[in-house]
């Protein structure tokens, strides 16, 4: 019960009684998508309330109605940063279930490698009652550095002789669900403030991603993800993935990373194969002019029958049978009288 034991320490000796996340009838549970992440890479936590406490019950009227806890394996609680912004009130019918998500990664210091447990507490101030949640368990892998490189942003306000901010891409390798993935890590240079960390897409245990800055200071990334396959991404220097596309390798030919004379960075070579995961998704490119006239030029439908339907071709019986009725009617007129 160690992870109670931390609530009640001296600085709020005075506020209402905790009791367990069962009582009076409010539910609260702690949910994680996965279980294990990259330093810096976020950590979204949701908060998933059960009401059968018989009536409604209103959460977020005030800013600290929700805290999130962390703590090592050990049972160290870690230093809160800053509160985890919670405001949003909302209602909950009886016997209804809701869930709600917040990324507790920036407001904690959870930068060093290794186990740790987060759990919740709600207020319900109209009952005079704190409820605190089971912990649950994550962990922070280490990761291999494959490639980085300094840069300086470019400036948001056109001041182009104002000194640039420099900062730091990188990409990195780390297994998750017992598959290689690479990673895009954004940081200040001396790499002690991370901006964003991104998956991108598993990575072949062989492969050497390809990778390039254009003009705007925007990293382009391609890399083998099958025998065949390759992904290509576009991150901002805020860390932000604006482009990902998958291209294959076709007629023999590899996709690769071309940079044109004005900066700009493009994929040649290959084919583009659209996936439901592109980013932005994929839209179709128009007709060309040769194929809208080759269309237009088609011939017309098969001309419709009195039903609505085409006109069918004969069977071989049919017009055998015709052929047969015509020479019965021929030998008829020929017939002396």
């Amino acid at each position: 019960m160690r992870w109670l034991t931390v609530l009640l320490f001296a600085a709020v000796a005075l506020l209402a009684p905790s009791v367990p996340a069962q009582s009076l009838g409010i539910e609260i549970d702690i949910t994680l998508d996965e279980k294990t992440f990259l330093p810096g890479e976020a950590i979204p936590v949701g908060v998933r309330i059960t009401n059968l406490s018989g009536r409604t019950v209103t959460f977020g009227s005030s800013p600290t109605w929700l805290n999130f806890y962390v703590e090592t394996k050990s049972g160290d609680v870690l230093t809160r940063l800053d509160q985890v912004p919670v405001e949003g009130e909302f209602s909950l019918d009886s016997a209804k279930v809701g869930t709600k998500w917040w990324n507790i990664q920036p407001h904690f210091d959870i930068s060093q490698p290794g186990s740790y447990r987060v759990y919740a507490e709600v207020r319900l101030p109209d009952w005079n009652q704190r409820l605190v949640s089971e912990p649950v368990s994550l962990s922070i892998e280490p990761t291999r550095t494959l490639w980085d490189v300094s840069f300086g942003v470019p400036p948001a306000n056109g001041d182009h002789n104002a000194e640039p901010e420099i900062r730091r891409y990188s990409l990195l390798s780390a297994t998750r669900n017992q598959e290689r993935k690479l990673f895009a890590r954004v940081a200040d240079e001396s790499e002690t403030k991370i901006h964003k960390v991104v998956l991108l897409d598993r990575l072949v245990s062989f492969a050497k991603p390809e990778q390039q800055l254009d003009n705007a200071s925007r990293l382009h990334v391609l890399f083998q993800i099958g025998g065949n396959a390759y992904t290509y991404c576009v991150l901002d220097p805020a860390g932000n993935l604006v482009i990902r596309e998958r291209h294959d390798i076709a007629s023999g030919v590899r996709p690769r990373l071309a940079k044109a004379d004005d900066g700009s960075i493009s994929v040649r070579g290959g084919g583009r194969f659209p996936t439901s995961q592109d980013i932005p998704p994929y839209t179709p490119p128009p007709p060309s002019a040769k194929a809208a006239a080759a269309a237009a030029a088609a011939p017309a439908a098969a001309p419709a029958t009195a039903n609505g339907g085409a006109k069918e071709k004969k069977s071989r019986a049919e017009r055998r049978e015709e052929r047969r009725l015509r020479k019965e009617k021929d030998a008829r007129e020929t017939m002396p009288r």
